[in-house]
């Protein structure tokens, strides 16, 4: 019998998914559809019917964890998840310039190249960096366009200090708080809501979100909102116990509509084959019901709908589930320390590990664990 056969074609490229005793085959240079891939191990892992590469063991209560075996599909895995998480097919790395001088030795390069090949490709080379700037979180309003002044782009650095480039000023500029960079949280993403025309940040208890506008000026002070959550239900208080103990960041994110979400991402340690790894645990999902100014109200949900969540490799994004083929409605997509799914309506996480323990990545702009960015 005849195994059966994915085929995606596309004018330039094309992916083959061929199932042939249970062993997923990965045969693209570019896979246009990258989540079917991981459709597909989602589909494996959960099922008794595992293979030689590819199995399945149970962790934790709501916890799954797929062993890929072959260090080629782990590599084809870590791809996949890093071109769905980056679907604007916006590339932006450090790029050391020894003609500089030597407290500003680095500069940011922020390239595109659109999907439509007679557009042209727009290359931008940011003012210098401070040497040995540690880039934590990248946000930009919109898509790199030289010939729009009113594009911005914010950084935010592994010290919790901010930065906002104007692209009609040609210069960085500070934000500056009252407290100093201590009431930025390290490792929460940095987001632009197009909504609101604001960039948004978390303060270390999550109590709060930091923002500040497209027209910043030097000695300005950022807002400050209040975060209420509301309605977690009567069992979940109970668990907040227990998490209180494990790391947690927060993280913005809108939906193309303008619905916005916060999401609280939960680390835990674990004990395994003789060391310690730091996993992913849980995610906490609210939804704004309201927009005060200065007060968010987000309630608690275990349903967003037709809805994916990305979170790992720079700005949280939210897109529709039927955008892209593979990708499965009301989950959360992850990837940097750990690489997994998290489905919030079963509250169940999967992660994907390799047989040296869970598959990860530092490459740039990967986090919420800061490291040091080598120029190229």
């Amino acid at each position: 019998m005849s195994q059966p056969l994915i085929r995606i074609l596309n004018p330039l490229v094309y992916t083959n998914v061929l199932r042939k005793n249970n062993l997923v085959r990965w045969c693209s240079s570019t896979p246009i559809y990258p989540f079917l891939l991981i459709d597909h191990l989602l589909k494996i892992g959960g099922s008794s019917n595992g293979s030689s590469s590819i199995s399945r063991r149970s962790g934790s209560e709501g916890e799954n964890e797929i062993i890929i075996k072959s260090k080629f599909l782990a590599g084809e895995v870590c791809e996949a998840m890093s071109m769905g998480l980056n679907q604007s097919g916006v590339n932006i790395h450090m790029k050391e310039n020894t003609s500089l001088r030597d407290m500003d030795n680095v500069r940011l390069n922020i390239y595109y190249k659109p999907s439509d090949p007679k557009s042209k490709s727009v290359s931008v080379h940011l003012p210098p960096l401070p040497k040995g700037s540690q880039i934590q979180n990248i946000a930009m309003t919109s898509l790199p366009d030289l010939k729009n002044d009113d594009w911005v782009v914010a950084i935010k650095f592994s010290v919790s200090q901010l930065m906002l480039y104007r692209h009609k000023d040609l210069r960085w500029i500070n934000i500056e708080t009252t407290h100093g960079h201590e009431c930025i949280c390290p490792y929460s993403s940095l987001k632009y809501s197009k909504k609101e025309q604001r960039f948004y940040t978390s303060t270390p208890g999550g109590d709060w979100m930091c923002s500040f506008g497209l027209n910043f000026k030097e000695k300005d002070e950022p807002t400050y909102h209040i975060i209420d959550k509301k309605d977690l239900p009567q069992y979940m208080l109970y668990e907040l116990e227990e998490m209180n103990s494990f790391t947690r960041t927060d993280h913005l994110v809108e939906s193309p509509s303008g619905e916005q979400f916060l999401i609280s991402w939960y680390y835990g340690d674990a004990f395994e084959s003789d060391t310690v790894v730091h996993k992913t645990k849980r995610f906490l999902v609210f939804k704004e019901k309201e927009n005060a100014k200065r007060h968010k109200d987000m309630y608690y949900t275990e349903n967003i709908g037709d809805l994916c969540i990305f979170l790992g490799h720079g700005e949280p994004m939210c897109v529709p589930a039927s955008s892209s083929p593979g990708l499965k409605p009301n989950c959360i997509y992850f990837a940097g320390h750990n690489f997994g799914v998290y489905d919030i309506t079963t509250q169940t996480i999967t992660l994907f590990y390799t047989e040296e323990g869970p598959l990860r990545s530092t490459a740039f702009p990967y986090w919420p664990h800061p490291f040091s960015l080598t120029p190229t």
